[in-house]
């Protein structure tokens, strides 16, 4: 990896074979060193205003471990010695170290003993410092999920700013030759430079200094601006100089409550193009950049879940995070590697959208559904005649379904499950990413909790499940409170892979898989290590993944049938459904829900009979013909099976507006549930025999003079 900003190193290499040792002495025997000054890997943190006045360290590394004694790192200030440290070399690779340079020091210097006994020097590097170190940054007060202003994965370089809110600034900085004092801080929007934000920033040699300020009010009538942050010395000089581009939001979308719409998420840098025959990168206009009539899908939940279907990501779903990062279940992924294929075969590689489409199906008061329909394909969008249709179903309580209806040759085998974690541009995972990614609930009670980073290769084979499922909470940010719910009842192994962090330079630069060639980014084949992209497009988190390990189908069956490529050919066709969610709920109430949907309740019912299949847990519902005009349901729960929010499907009721609704004696408020005309969503934890009353409403008299319809 070459050209990497942020590494100001310089070093000195000596092989102790070459070693031309002052004085003629003998060499030590057996290792080589090589010695630099290391100001800190720009993927570590600390970052951004927090990384200036950072002490830089001596990093030394060897080819081996010394069998003997190692070297001494000594600390020169103008030629004298301030300092000398014994080196310790670890036994297993990479055989590095680092020892921190104290602020006087100008030059390190590496010696070791020789075989007489005199002491040779192996290494020397001078430590030049910068002048100065600044940066800042500016940011949005109060936090808003940018999807609610009509955008998706802000770049880290940016700021985005919507009505309500108000910016600030933050900038640190640090003076390495000598006083600096008179210095003045100064910020304003390109289109008003009349409106100055000021603030004084003396900086006295060797002192880190962080000042804020609270930004002017931008510009009310355009999109975009550009924020410039000056530092002036006392003479009115600017020594330094910084852009900060400003997305700004005058009106932004109007949405339902619960709903889904259709609209187009707002994303200003261009698109990251890789040619794959040259390799050669160019970028091209986000908009424009697909076929016109297709938009992306926003589902607003009342819970703040905000559940998207974006263009850029190949309209592969997640959930999108108040602050910028995203959640996602995967999709049904060829693991088989079929014949003929370059890279992955999966609907990521879909970044024209040649195969994926997604449709609005249902969006009422009670239920919201959306369909996903794709063909995994290959780098060179060469597919293989397999289908599949994800349906997401959703309820007022900010919980839903995955679907996954998967038409495949017999001969596939296939991945469905791994946890993603979407980052947007210039994001570092180790700046955003929790601590404490998945947590693992098991229904009888137990927990096992995933930490960062993750063990090189390693999985949860070792962890006992007792033949439970879990309810998986994974976390997306480490700010955010509420985490993406997971869960199949058919599913008792943990995730058989949980994926090692990405190593440079001997540092650990990622606490998990990492990936700039999804999403939006185009050409881009499957990478296994970091990358300079990372600054120019989104990038992806791979956390865990089940592989080829599926829970069992709701349905499975094989018939005679047409591919995609127009192929008669026996095919098979499986349906799988997940319980998801985004929430900050406690671990009993999720136990709770997963149980709920695991099994319903039975049923005791008066003036309705079940309809075909009783309990659908595609859709989590509770399938009802009703017989009469008022229907009697006792919902016979307990504590250990409960039942939580349920959902009925009721047929033939010939009901005009609201049903009146009575729940253990009880009648219920129009906020305690939703109807739409057929489906009933409640608000209610049930867990004790219970009866429903739902009574069709009487048709209001029409006005003297007009006639019913």
């Amino acid at each position: 990896m070459t050209g990497r900003a942020g590494i100001a190193a310089v070093i000195g290499i000596l092989a102790i074979a070459g070693l031309a040792a002052r004085g003629d002495e003998p060499k030590p025997a057996g290792v080589a060193y090589r010695l630099s000054v290391d100001r800190g890997h720009p993927w570590r943190p600390p970052f951004g205003v927090d990384r200036v006045g950072t002490r830089p360290s001596a990093l030394i590394v060897a080819t081996g471990r010394p069998e003997s004694d190692g070297p001494s790192l000594v600390l020169l200030s103008r030629g004298k010695e301030i300092g000398r440290s014994s080196v310790s070399i670890p036994a297993k690779p990479p055989h590095s170290t680092r020892l921190p340079i104290a602020d006087e020091a100008d030059e390190i210097v590496l010696r070791a003993r020789s075989t007489t006994g005199s002491l040779v020097e192996l290494a020397r590097t001078r430590v030049v410092r910068p002048a100065f170190e600044i940066d800042a940054v500016a940011e949005a007060f109060p936090i808003v999920n940018p999807v609610d202003l009509g955008a998706i994965l802000v770049p880290s370089d940016r700021l985005l700013l919507g009505p309500g809110q108000s910016a600030a600034l933050t900038a640190a900085a640090m003076s390495w030759d000598g006083d600096r004092l008179g210095v003045k801080l100064s910020a304003w929007f390109g289109s008003r430079p009349d409106r100055k934000a000021t603030a004084k920033m003396d900086l006295p040699a060797g002192q880190a200094r962080k000042e804020s300020i609270k930004l002017p009010e931008p510009p009310t009538a355009a999109d975009r601006d550009t924020l410039t942050v000056v530092l002036e010395d006392s003479d009115g000089r600017v020594f330094w100089k910084k852009s900060i581009p400003v997305m700004l939001v005058n009106r932004p979308p109007v949405r339902p409550r619960f709903g889904a719409t259709r609209e187009r998420l707002r994303y200003d840098p261009p698109i990251s193009v890789r040619d794959p025959k040259s390799g050669a990168y160019s970028t091209m206009p986000y908009d424009g950049a697909w076929p016109a009539e297709l938009d992306d899908v926003v589902v607003t939940l009342p819970g703040g879940g905000r559940f998207v279907f974006w263009r850029g990501s190949s309209y592969i779903p997640f959930w999108a995070g108040r602050n910028n990062t995203g959640a996602c279940y995967e999709w049904a992924e060829i693991i088989s590697q079929p014949a003929g294929a370059v890279d992955c075969v999966e609907p990521l590689m879909d970044k024209e959208l040649r195969y994926s489409r997604v449709a609005i199906v249902e969006s009422t008061e009670a239920r919201v559904h959306v369909r996903w329909t794709y063909q995994s394909t290959d780098l060179k969008y060469r597919v293989w005649g397999d289908s599949v249709a994800e349906d997401y179903y959703f309820y007022p309580d900010g919980f839903g379904t995955r679907v996954v209806n998967l038409l495949a040759d017999p001969a596939n085998n296939y991945e469905l499950s791994e946890f993603i974690i979407l980052t947007p541009p210039g994001a570092y995972p180790f700046a955003v990413l929790p601590d404490n990614p998945v947590d693992a609930l098991f229904l009888d009670g137990r927990k096992h909790a995933f930490r960062f980073p993750n063990p090189v290769g390693g999985g949860a084979s070792k962890v006992d499940t007792g033949g439970n499922p879990a309810v998986y909470r994974l976390r997306m940010h480490r700010l955010d409170e509420p985490s993406a719910i997971y869960f199949n009842p058919g599913e008792t192994t943990l995730p058989p892979v949980v994926f090692g962090p990405f190593f440079d330079r001997g540092e650990m630069a990622t606490p998990c898989y990492w990936g700039s060639h999804w999403p939006l980014a185009r050409g881009n084949a499957t990478g296994n290590a970091i990358d300079d992209r990372m600054g120019l497009t989104p990038c992806h988190n791979s956390v865990m993944s089940w592989a080829g390990t599926r829970p069992r189908p709701l349905r499975t069956g094989e018939r005679a049938t047409l591919d995609t490529l127009g192929r008669s050919r026996p095919m098979v066709e499986r349906t799988w459904a997940w319980l998801i969610g985004m929430t900050n709920e406690p671990d009993a109430r999720l136990v709770a829900r997963a149980r709920s949907f695991a099994a319903p309740p039975s049923l005791e019912l008066k003036g309705a009979r079940l309809g075909y299949g009783g309990y659908v847990p595609e859709r989590r519902a509770i399938r009802l013909i009703a017989e009469v005009p008022e229907i009697a349901i006792t919902i016979k729960a307990s504590q250990e099976s409960p039942c939580v929010n349920p959902v009925f499907e009721i047929d033939e009721l010939e009901s005009q507006g609201r049903p009146r609704l009575v729940l253990a004696g009880q009648s219920l408020d129009p906020s305690h549930y939703a109807w739409d005309g057929r489906t009933l969503w409640l608000d209610a934890t049930i867990t004790a025999p219970t009866e429903l009353r739902l009574a069709a409403r009487e048709p209001s008299a029409p006005p003297a003079g007009r006639t019913p319809r």
